[in-house]
């Protein structure tokens, strides 16, 4: 009986997405003991080959107020010894916060998955088969990326929670376009930028 064998091939590069958790995080950028509200959206940006972390927060306090935050490591180097200074700002929305939340809850973050239950989709198949030693092989093209931005999620909304992270996912965006998890996310950082005027670099 024939099997049949995936052949992976065409690799670019070397993928490495950061084993980091939202609490190590925390502890980076200094705010391991802030509370977690029922309606809270933080959003984390760690560079690939730096110590920088970006922080997104936009929640409701218990007097029933939006509030949103923006927190930057930024590195200070004297006399060979490095020190990281959190710089945080206050942000105020270009709209209706409330509606901002809704926005934010129609991307779906609350319920987009793991990186890893939609890594099958980040493959094209050539249909490329051929017959090697009376086993039939079928050719795909994946790319990993090694370098980037890995963003890191945690969100509640009342009683519903979710927490992932996802390496790189604009660059793989534009390699597989009809990924719904990427189109979703890309959703979410698009509303970021546009009603916040952050994460633009």
């Amino acid at each position: 009986m024939n099997k049949l064998f995936l052949l992976l091939f065409t690799i670019f590069s070397i993928h490495y997405l950061h084993s980091q958790s939202t609490n190590e995080l925390d502890k980076v950028l200094k705010i391991e003991d802030l509370k977690f509200n029922k309606n809270e959206i933080r959003v984390y940006k760690r560079f690939a080959l730096a110590s920088g972390v970006e922080l997104f927060r936009f929640y409701m306090d218990d007097s029933g107020n939006w509030k949103a935050e923006f927190y930057e490591t930024i590195d200070i180097s004297e006399n060979r010894e490095d020190e990281l200074v959190i710089d945080k700002i206050t942000l105020n929305p270009l709209k209706n916060p409330k509606l901002v939340w809704l926005q934010i809850l129609d991307t779906s973050v609350i319920y987009l998955p793991q990186w890893k239950a939609f890594t099958y989709k980040l493959k094209k198949n050539l249909h490329d088969y051929n017959i090697i030693e009376d086993e039939i092989t079928s050719s795909i093209q994946t790319t990993h990326i090694l370098d980037g931005i890995s963003y890191y999620v945690k969100i509640k909304n009342e009683k519903n929670e979710n927490e992932f992270s996802y390496s790189n996912p604009e660059d793989y965006l534009k390699i597989y376009p009809n990924v719904d998890e990427l189109i979703s996310f890309k959703e979410l950082l698009d509303l970021l930028r546009n009603d916040f005027k952050i994460f633009l670099k």
